[in-house]
């Protein structure tokens, strides 16, 4: 008998989903076809690997894209698989800062490695919202001290969109902790799940999409 429960908390794909100003959308191309009378189809696509639900890579950033050690491909996979925090601060569209959850996580008994936050009750994917929660430098910096591997959240980037410094993700980098964005967790209640994103092995990309799930166990893990 089955005691757990799969929640998909990736962002769906489509030539419609949003992406970020500038970046490069979705789109496909037929190359073969069995309406053309081949025996099977094929297709090529084209998008930015932040479309979507996604996590970056430290050379997003820094560095450069000629090397390999701190691509996509090269994040460590642990950080994105293992038990997680949903915490749930919905609605909100500011930056997150230590006053709004330090009260909440000190009071458990265990401070989680990897912590998800959802900032909306609701998502529209095909609209680019402009208006949405970010993260605190200073919030980073207290996780960070406090064990935390990685961050997720629901909106397209851990900094404000027009930030010019990105100075969430340079601290991100610099206290070596991976990073989700674009997840949908608008079905999923506030507790504690078990996480499965991990990044595809794209050695020569600064992104990766993920299909980032959630395992709600009804019994103890």
């Amino acid at each position: 008998m089955q005691d757990f429960e799969l929640i998909d908390i990736s962002i769906p794909i489509t030539s419609k989903t949003a992406c970020f100003p500038g970046d490069t959308p979705f789109s496909k191309e037929v190359t073969v076809s069995l309406d053309n009378g081949s025996c099977f189809n094929l297709t090529k696509l084209t998008m930015s690997p932040h479309v979507g639900t996604h996590a970056d890579a430290p050379v997003h950033i820094v560095g450069s894209l000629s090397g390999d050690d701190s691509t996509a491909g090269a994040l460590p996979l642990k950080p994105f698989i293992g038990p997680c925090l949903v915490l749930n601060l919905a609605p909100m569209k500011k930056e997150i800062t230590v006053d709004q959850v330090q009260g909440i996580l000190e009071r458990m008994e265990k401070f989680p490695e990897r912590i998800l936050f959802k900032t909306a009750k609701e998502l529209r994917h095909e609209i680019f919202e402009d208006n949405y929660a970010c993260l605190s430098v200073d919030l980073v910096k207290y996780l960070a001290s406090r064990g935390v591997k990685l961050i997720g959240i629901d909106t397209p980037s851990v900094d404000q969109v027009n930030s010019k410094s990105l100075s969430a993700h340079h601290e991100l980098i610099e206290a070596g902790m991976s990073w989700l964005e674009n997840l949908d967790l608008t079905l999923v209640a506030e507790g504690y799940y078990f996480l499965v994103a991990a990044p595809l092995k794209f050695m020569e990309l600064e992104a990766s999409p993920v299909r980032a799930i959630l395992i709600k166990h009804f019994g103890s893990y």
